[in-house]
């Protein structure tokens, strides 16, 4: 009797360094820091930062996509300033949500061509 060894993969378990790749990846993203805490902002203009619990990201939103976020799921999306922030729990979204999340960000403060850009 042969055994056949199965590998069964974890998901990657998405850090602030996953977060800070992503961020640093689109056009003209560069990292800051304001209050002590590591942001990531484009033509100074800030689209997310990261919160010293490591735990979580911060990022710009527009609030009609905040309020359907928090409306869908209170445990991994919270308001973090008046409707235009989005706190997100890192261990609860997938890597390619959180891309999503982190590329809408940038599009809300990228000048238009260089958002155009990344199309």
């Amino acid at each position: 009797m042969t055994i056949e060894k199965r590998v069964v993969r974890r998901p990657r378990k998405i850090t602030q360094a996953v977060v800070r790749r992503l961020a640093l990846a689109l056009p003209g993203a560069v990292e800051n820091s304001h209050f002590q805490r590591p942001d990531f902002r484009v033509r100074n203009r800030i689209f997310a930062t990261l919160p010293p619990d490591r735990r979580a990201v911060v990022l710009k939103s527009q609030r009609a996509n905040l309020d359907a976020l928090i409306s869908s799921d209170q445990a991994t999306f919270w308001d973090e300033w008046r409707g235009r922030w989005l706190g997100v729990r890192l261990d609860r979204i997938t890597r390619s949500a959180l891309r999503e999340l982190i590329v809408d960000a940038w599009r809300i403060v990228a000048p238009k061509s260089l958002a155009d850009a990344l199309e």
